[in-house]
Parts: C-alpha cells; structure tokens; sequence
C-alpha cells in the first residue's frame, strides 16, 4: 500500500548507506534501503541527515518554561557586571513599574563566597520590584520594592524546609528558600503564580476566563519550543488540578505527547489528596496521559536544603529538612502504588534518595511486587550502599547530565564545597546505574536548564572529573541517545509503541543534521532538522 509520508536519502545512527522510513496511518511502516523505498504520497529528501527516534525529555516543567520564554535569562552571565547591565537593558524594555522576572542566576554570581540581596539588586534597578529565580528554581532573590509589595522585609512564617532568610538587622536579605518562600512574590509577578503552585502541591487561586486562555496560550508555546528541539514526548514534572484542566482542554491541540503526574505532599488534607489521585487514574486523551504521582523529599544542596546522611561539611548535626517524613512518605507511597500509579519523587540529598528507596520498598511489601517504574528524579548523590538498592527494587533513574557542576556552564562552588568531598565519588552517577542494569532516563528539567537534547548529550560526552581519584561517570553516545529514546519510552511505560525506529513503532521520528559523534567535542556539531509526531510534521528548519 502507498505510504502516508516517506522520508528518503537518510542515515541510520552508525551508518553510512542511504535508507529510507515510510510512514502509514501515524505508524513507522518500512525501513530499508533507499533503493527499494516504497511510492509514498509524500516524499521528503533527508539531505543525509540521521534518523532518531524522537526524544523523550524525561523530566521538565512545560508551563515555568513557557513563562520562562518571556523572561530575562541570566544562565550565561557569571559577573556582577554582567549581570548589572542585562538586568537594566531589560527593565528598558518593559512598561515603567513593570514587574521585572528573570531566572538561571548562579548563586555566586555577583562574586566567589557571596549570595545575591535586596541591596545588590536595588543598586540595579529600584524603581520597579524584581523577582530572579536561581539556576535551579530552589531559590529567589527580590528587590526591595518586592519585598515590600509582599509585605516581607521584616520577614513571614513558611512551612518546614522553606525559608524568607533575614539578615542581622532583622529584615529580609531578599533570598528566598524553597517554594513555600518563593511563592509570597512570585504570586504577584504576571503569572500570579498560577505556573508554579503545582511545585508546592497548591491550586492558583482566583483563576478567569482570560487566565485560562493566556496560560494555554503560555503551554502551546512551550511545546512548540520542544518540537523544535526534536522532542516528541515529554514528563511534565508539576502537575495540579488547574494544570490538568488546561491540558484535557488543549488534549486536541498538543504538538507532543505528554505526560502530566499529579503533585502529593504530606500536608494535603484528604479531600484533595483523594481528588490528585482520581485525577492520576483518568484515561489517555490524544497525547495527553496521567497515571503518575510526584512528590518532593528534598531542596537543593546550594540552599543546604538537600536532605543528607550524616550532616554537612563543619555541621554534621545538620541534615537538611526532609519535606516528607519518612513514615509519610511511605504511606503516600503505598497509597499511590495500590492505586496502580507510577511515583516518581524529586531527591538530592542522599538521605532523601534512601528515604524514597525505603518508601518503595515499603509500598511493594505492603502490596507485592509489579511493573510499577517507580522513579527517583535527580539523584545528584547517593550512599554506596543504596545503588543496588535501585536495581533489586526495580527503580527507574530520572537525571539530567546538565546538572552537575561543572557541566552546561554551571559554576564548581559553592555546589560541591556544601556537598562534600566524601560525597563526590557517587555524585550524579550515571556509568555506576546503567552498568548495573538500572533503567536510566534523560531530561534537562527545562527551565531549570537549557532543553536542548543535543546539549544534554553534549553534556553526558563531556563531563569533567572534580578530582583526579573520582570515577568517570560520562556515557557512550549509544548510551546516552538511549537515555533520551528506548529508556524514555520505558519510563512512560510507552516502550512497546516509541523509543526505537522499528516497523509498527508510533511514527515519532526526527532529523538530525550534522556530526553526532561531533557533540563530544562541541555542542553545536548536530541540529534537529525535522520533528514528527505521530507521523505529522510538527517542525521543520
């Protein structure tokens, strides 16, 4: 039969021999030789470019990215002048007493050993507030006239592991700890923090008819930005019940396939906890499907709120907070796993990495043993001990090889000082997970960092050691396009129908012009040249 589309004069990943994919009624049909393709109505010349499987972007926030795409992004920047002169050149661009947002500041930005204030940032701008999220979204810097605005300069109680930090004269420094904390201003930036709430496992309040329509608009666009990048399935790590009314009513209109968990915290009452459940257990719609719960076990390191074994370096009394207690979490967690849902927890710290191994294990005695994929987000670090743990117990890994730092621009302190030294031989340990045969996937956490999967694998090519002793943790690029493709698919328990160029697989196919192999020595060796979803062209350029 003629096929749908036929994409001709390609490149397998590893060959060199002209081939050619067709595609029928949204399903890869036949792939071989470009000399036997078969008549398609369409045919679109590759150009010699690769053929991939589309990317699985295993962990990111679609609705803060899209607000992120309107904001001023200071990842780049590691000067106080720099910095200064980015933050005034955009204030010109707004309306005068516009709030002003920017994000990906490094903690150390204006200097080593220093952390942003109110008062560095007024020297800047004054005449207007200013909210600047850090590089990895556990913390916010505010002006004075935000503080004020949020009637937070003499400071505000916040939950446990949350924090409006004050100075030695008693008012704010302008540094906010963890989302509790951020969310006092963030509320009144013009998201209203209707993006961010889900982090917090809260609900916008006071929501409109124009505040649904600007907020799908803010999504499409985020998800367009992600067909760009040759991403054709996405988790989207920030769920509530708002968010899952906006994507069922754009479910017709999704450029991608995504994923949206529902976020549980201890606090919930349990009208709303059974209500994020219900919500988990609704049935695909298109490209739009549930059946996942989050959850948050622990911060940062660069906040010392990343919840660890055995205290910090010079505090060994001080662990960090847990942001669920260890019987909590182990209730929630058999709760959701009874319910046939998958849980995936954000966990630093490797205290908070063996609280949610506990958790796990808890929840299969209490309810026996399934294909459940429960997963662990980030693990920058974890005890010896507890790496086979992941394997025995079937958890998946859920990482991004732009975190550590070092890697994608990020500065070395104060990051790996607050670690630890004894903790750096199992930092971000992504050749000790796949050689033991634990499942590992691959996401940026977008836009915590930058969503491009080329500069991710770029990333997993190139990381450098923080010490000559510690061991090399880089992948292969087999493995690392692994972690973006097969292991993806398996995390979305999608591996049967995606993750792999094969007759009958979902038509999820992209163009990858130039040299991967390249992407080892330069991030820009490789562009996506065309993404499709489900057989449909959603990008090209």
């Amino acid at each position: 039969m003629t096929a749908d589309l036929l994409l001709h004069n390609a490149r397998l990943f590893g060959g060199t021999a002209p081939v050619a994919l067709a595609i029928r009624a949204g399903l890869i049909d036949w792939i071989g030789p470009d000399a036997d393709a078969p008549p398609a109505q369409r045919r679109m010349d590759a150009e010699g470019a690769t053929l991939l499987p589309g990317f699985t972007e295993s962990h990111l926030h679609i609705f803060l990215g899209g607000t992120a795409l309107g904001q001023l992004n200071l990842a780049s920047l590691s000067t106080a002048e720099d910095f200064a002169t980015a933050l005034r050149r955009f204030a010109d661009t707004l309306p005068p007493g516009a709030f002003l947002c920017a994000y990906a500041a490094n903690y150390e930005m204006l200097g080593p050993g220093t952390r942003p204030d109110r008062h560095a940032i007024d020297a800047v701008v004054a005449d207007r507030p200013v909210f600047i999220t850090s590089t990895d979204f556990h913390a916010a810097w505010a002006n004075t006239a935000a503080l004020t605005l949020a009637g937070l300069l003499h400071g505000a109680e916040t939950p446990p592991g949350s924090e409006v930090v004050l100075g030695p004269d008693g008012l704010a420094t302008g540094e906010l700890r963890e989302g509790a904390a951020m969310e006092l201003v963030r509320c009144l930036t013009p998201t209203g923090g209707r993006d961010s709430t889900a982090m917090i496992g809260q609900e916008p309040p006071h929501t409109t008819p124009e505040h649904r329509a600007r907020d799908k608009a803010t999504i499409l666009r985020a998800l367009e930005y992600c067909a760009r990048h040759g991403i054709t399935s996405a988790v989207n790590m920030d769920g509530n019940l708002y968010q899952a009314g906006l994507f069922t009513e754009l479910a017709d209109q999704l450029p991608i396939r995504v994923k949206l968990p529902m976020n549980l915290t201890e606090d919930q009452d349990e009208a709303r906890r059974a209500a994020l459940i219900a919500q988990a257990q609704s049935p695909d719609l298109g490209k739009l499907s549930f059946g996942m719960i989050k959850m948050f076990m622990d911060g940062v390191y660069d906040t010392w709120t990343a919840h660890v074994v055995g205290g910090y370096p010079g505090d060994p009394g001080n662990d960090g907070p847990r942001l669920i207690s260890a019987a909590g979490f182990a209730d929630l967690a058999t709760r959701a796993d009874a319910a046939g849902l998958q849980i995936a927890v954000h966990a630093v710290g490797d205290g908070a990495v063996r609280t949610v191994i506990d958790g796990y294990q808890a929840a299969q005695t209490a309810n026996g043993a399934r294909d459940s994929r429960h997963r662990i987000e980030h693990i920058d670090t974890i005890q010896p001990a507890d790496l086979p743990r992941l394997k025995a117990l079937g958890i998946m890994a859920s990482m991004q090889p732009v975190h550590p730092p070092g890697s994608a621009g990020l500065p070395l302190e104060p990051t790996t000082t607050i670690m630890g030294r004894d903790r750096w031989p199992t930092a971000f340990p992504w050749r000790m997970i796949v050689d033991q045969g634990t499942p590992l996937a691959f996401g940026t956490d977008w836009p915590v960092s930058p969503l491009d999967p080329l500069f991710c694998l770029h990333c997993a090519l190139t990381r450098q050691l923080w010490a000559e002793d510690l061991p090399d943790q880089r992948l292969t690029l087999p493995e690392a396009l692994a972690a973006y493709s097969a292991a993806g698919a398996y995390g979305m328990f999608a591996d049967t129908r995606r993750g792999r160029l094969a007759v009958g697989m979902q038509g999820d196919v992209i163009l990858v012009a130039g040299d991967l192999a390249g992407l080892s020595h330069h991030p820009d060796a490789a562009r996506v040249t065309l993404t499709l979803c489900d057989g449909k062209v959603i990008w090209q350029g």
